[in-house]
């Protein structure tokens, strides 16, 4: 998967990814019930993806909490 740079917001379709991820790490044997990705943006998170990390789906990461902490 490739972020365009042109991209203003990191949306939640960048996170989709992860079932198949998950499903992999499974396959070998590793316990994924707890993972949930992280998703890392200069430029902020759309609506969709905020409201992901708020359910608890995402870990967003921006340049705030990068460099500053949580």
């Amino acid at each position: 998967m490739r972020l365009r740079i042109t991209e203003p917001l990191l949306a939640f379709e960048h996170a989709a990814v992860r079932p198949r991820r998950s499903a992999l790490l499974a396959a070998g044997g590793e316990d994924v019930t707890r993972t949930r990705p992280a998703c890392y943006s200069g430029a902020g998170f759309t609506p969709a993806l905020r409201a992901a990390e708020a359910d608890g789906q995402v870990v967003l990461v921006g340049l705030d909490r990068l460099y500053r902490g949580d």
